[in-house]
């Protein structure tokens, strides 16, 4: 019995140890021109948030505010969209829509939508990077 719990036991500690090292970041991430950076010098979107007071339609835009997380004052470039269904949309971002912790764009949601990823492009020291991506799942209200 001794054995069979120590056998358990070191299947648990050896399962633990191979997780963490599948979580553990390498401290560097390339840029989508090449080269590379730290990670702690980032933006990193948070989620995003679409107002669900409507039936989504694909003849109206939608603002669309996604929150962020960074060290530094970011000059994002655009925000892309994947759409279910395979559709993608990429937005200009202005400047004026952009305050701390979150930026805003209108975007079109395709009929049929019922999830919409989404990651941003920044600038940082003359290069261009991208986000991680965050989903959106979009629940469609029936009228009634």
């Amino acid at each position: 019995m001794k054995l069979l719990l120590k056998a358990v036991l070191m299947n648990i500690a050896v399962f633990l140890v191979i997780s963490s090292w599948a979580t553990v970041s390498s401290g560097w991430e390339l840029p989508i021109g090449g080269g590379t950076r730290p990670i702690g010098d980032q933006l990193r979107l948070v989620s995003m948030d679409i107002p669900q007071t409507w039936t989504p339609s694909s003849d109206v835009k939608y603002w669309a505010t996604v929150k962020f997380d960074t060290e530094f004052k970011p000059e994002i470039h655009r925000a892309c969209f994947n759409f279910s269904g395979g559709e993608k949309s990429c937005v200009d971002v202005e400047a004026k829509y952009v305050a701390s912790g979150y930026f805003r764009v209108p975007i079109q949601v395709p009929a049929g939508t019922k999830r919409i990823d989404c990651y941003a492009e920044y600038i940082r020291n003359g290069e261009t990077y991208r986000t991680n991506t965050v989903t959106y799942s979009v629940i469609i209200l029936k009228k009634e």
